[in-house]
Order: structure tokens, then C-alpha cells, then sequence
């Protein structure tokens, strides 16, 4: 049997599902969802092939607590929402010292769930029981020193905690979050990293067995459309991200700015508030159906790829890499793996001299360099894929 593990609502992660599925072909396993959502903090409930868990009672004391806990712009800014009811602006975490450290403290602390009936009722099941953790958020969701009693444990790791944007550049923040996950890969039988960079960092954490899967989820039925005719590039800037994103948009179009001739960019995400007047822009807030978003960056010669913080891959590299495209990477964005077209830029000067160097080239080679990025993602995927086939066969063998 498999069981998952989340904090937040029922639906895993694309790389838990991913991995479930895995362990599901390899045996046709049954799988039990267990989460505890954010918004139930006092109901524990029981479906067909499910438990949402109620918070402990320590939890939800440290929860109401650590609210207090605040950078002060933060907690006016919430005093202002509760009272007048407006809308968050979604950012990817609060920014301030203080509001960063208690998102830490409640990580480390407040999620605990309560497992008065789930531990009994994992005991009563003779099957045999795997353990997918589902991200470093839902590490402290249940008691993994009593999971380890009942069978194995998988962490799927989509970054390293401590690198996370926000905890990364506060240092107590981010001891916290370190010994949060090392404590944890003491206890796992496996850890999945996104990253070979990543799967070395949690080896010298002190892993037992460390595999990784980069963020490469090949879609079947995708077939890449033609390139533009005329230069166009594409920019992914999902406006949870805050100021960040903001930020990179301004500084990506200042470059652009300085380009000769006109460029076609197709933007989704945030909506910029001033355009270039060499820019020709096609601007989606959001495509839902993976397909077409795949689609509409394969139109595209090359891509700009932001990162956010240090850890994992960058999920959007891959994509642009599966649609086809050259990929222009910030510091952040080019860690992790590497593509054989793949160029890292420093600043918007250094942007804009790359590009207008590789706008040089005509609609021919642009699409060559495209069409190896593809090869070497979906080869990356296939090789790696494998990697998991032989672990799932692994862990499903009898406990040592």
C-alpha cells in the first residue's frame, strides 16, 4: 500500500503524482491519501481511500501565536485585509526578517497533525506500506519516527528547505529549516532530489539513498508548433511570485529596449505596465491546459528563464527545453543541470548583449539549438526514469 503524505489539500504535487504513479504501474498498489488542511484545523475525517487530519492542539496554539509574529509592514498589511476585507496579493512568502522567521517556526513547530486514530488504524492493515512525503512543507505533518515502524519512507524533495526563497537569506531561518529536513533524512529510506546538485547536497546531509528526477514531465501528446518567422522570445513570470517577478519583467524589458529591430515576446504571468516600442507583445495571465502552454512557447526562438532561489531545477527551463527552445538563464534559473544551449546572464546589459548576439542567427539554427535542448530533456527524463523503475522494484522487496 502506499501512502501519502501532504500538508495541505488531497492533490500531491506534479512530482509526488508523478512518483505514486510509478510505484502504482510497478505493482498496482492501493494508495491512501493522508493531508490536513490548512483551513480544518479541528475535524478529523475519514473517506474511502483518504484521512484529513486534524491539527494537534499544539499546533493550533503556536498558530494563532505565531501570527503575531510579524514584520510590522506584514501585520499591518493583514490587520488592513482582515478589516476591510481586501485581496492578497499572493506573494510567494512574506519578505520581512520576522515574518520569514515565524514561516519557519510554524514549518518547524505548528503543523503537527493529531494520529490518535491513524497510527491504529495503519497498525490493523497487514499490507506492507510505503511512506511518500510529499515536499519539505509536509515533514512535520505526522510523526515519521512512528511511520518508520510501519514501513518505509520516500521523501520527494522539490527543494532543499534551507535554500528556499526567504529562508535562504535569514540565518535562523534557514538553520531551522536545515535541521528540520537533515532530521528528517535520517529517518527516510529514500530521498528523490530534482537535481544531481541537489541529490549531492542531501548525501552529505546524510542520506541514506539519494536518486534524483529533474523537474522534466514529458507530455505525450505535444507537438511542437513552427517557429515564428520574425525573432521572438518567451518570458514565464507567475504573479505569485511578488516583487520578484516585478522586478525581473522591468529588467528584461530595459534590455529588450536596447535591442535593434522589433521582437515579438510572449509574456505570461504578470502584466507589464509599460511596453518597449520594439516590442510586439502577446500577453497570457495564465494557460491552463499544459498543451497550449507548451504550444505557444514552442513558437518562440528563445527563452528567459528566472530563478528564484538556490534550490532544485528550475521547473520552466525544462519546459522551455521540451518546447523547443534556446534558454537564456539568470544565476538562479541555470542551476542544477545543464543544456547543451544554455547561456547565463549577469545583468539587463549582459542579457541584451547575448540576445542580440543570438537574434543574429537565423530562424534555422535558432530552431537546431532548440530541437538539442529537446533531445537532451526528454534523454535526461528517460534515463532517469529508469533510475526510478529499479528503485520502486527495490523498495517493494521485504524490509531488511
Amino acid at each position: 500500500m502506499l501512502v501519502t503524505i501532504r500538508d495541505g489539500d488531497k492533490k500531491l504535487s506534479l512530482k509526488a503524482h508523478f512518483v505514486t504513479q510509478l510505484f502504482r504501474s510497478s505493482s498496482d498498489s492501493k494508495i491512501l491519501y493522508v493531508f490536513r488542511k490548512e483551513d480544518n484545523k479541528f475535524r478529523e475525517k475519514l473517506g474511502h481511500n483518504q484521512i484529513e487530519l486534524a491539527t494537534s492542539i499544539s499546533g493550533i496554539l503556536l498558530y494563532y501565536y505565531l501570527m503575531l509574529l510579524k514584520s510590522p509592514k506584514d501585520l499591518r498589511d493583514g490587520l488592513l485585509r482582515r478589516l476591510f476585507n481586501r485581496k492578497r496579493q499572493k506573494p510567494l512568502i512574506n519578505e520581512g526578517f520576522l515574518s520569514v522567521l515565524s514561516n519557519s517556526l510554524y514549518q518547524y513547530f505548528a503543523k503537527s497533525a493529531r494520529t490518535k486514530n491513524l497510527i491504529p488504524f495503519l497498525r490493523k492493515m497487514n499490507s506492507p506500506k510505503i511512506f511518500l512525503i510529499d515536499e519539505f512543507w509536509s515533514l512535520n505533518t505526522v510523526n515519521l519516527k512512528e511511520l518508520k515502524g510501519l514501513g518505509r519512507i520516500v521523501y520527494i524533495s522539490q527543494d532543499l528547505a534551507s535554500n528556499r526563497f526567504g529562508f535562504e537569506d535569514n540565518f535562523v531561518a534557514k538553520n531551522l529549516m536545515y535541521k528540520l529536513e537533515r532530521d528528517v533524512i535520517a529517518l527516510a529510506d529514500v530521498v528523490i532530489a530534482c537535481s544531481e546538485r541537489d541529490r549531492l547536497q542531501y548525501v552529505e546531509m546524510g542520506a541514506r539513498a539519494a536518486v534524483f528526477y529533474p523537474n522534466i514531465y514529458p507530455v505525450k501528446e505535444f507537438e511542437q508548433c513552427d517557429k515564428d518567422q520574425v525573432p521572438s522570445i518567451s518570458i514565464v513570470l507567475p504573479e505569485h511570485w511578488g516583487s520578484i517577478a516585478y522586478n525581473s519583467l522591468e529588467e528584461i524589458l530595459k534590455a529588450l529596449s536596447f535591442l535593434d529591430g522589433k521582437i515579438r515576446v510572449y509574456l505570461i504571468g504578470i502584466k507589464p505596465q509599460q511596453v518597449p516600442r520594439n516590442v510586439e507583445l502577446q500577453y497570457y495571465k495564465f494557460i491552463p491546459n499544459k498543451l497550449d502552454y507548451l504550444r505557444t512557447l514552442s513558437k518562440s526562438w528563445i527563452g528567459i528563464n528566472i530563478g528564484i532561489h538556490s534550490g532544485g531545477t528550475n521547473q520552466k527551463k525544462y519546459e522551455y527545453a521540451m518546447s523547443g527552445t534556446v534558454v537564456l538563464s539568470d544565476k538562479l534559473g541555470a542551476r542544477g543541470d545543464l543544456l547543451p544551449y544554455e547561456y547565463t546572464y549577469v545583468d539587463k546589459h549582459d542579457l541584451a548583449a547575448k540576445l542580440e548576439r543570438l537574434l543574429s542567427y537565423n530562424k534555422e539554427k535558432i530552431t537546431q539549438m532548440g530541437t538539442q535542448n529537446r533531445k537532451e530533456a526528454i534523454s535526461l527524463a528517460e534515463k532517469q526514469h529508469g533510475v526510478l523503475l529499479r528503485l520502486v522494484k527495490n523498495m517493494e522487496s521485504p524490509n531488511p
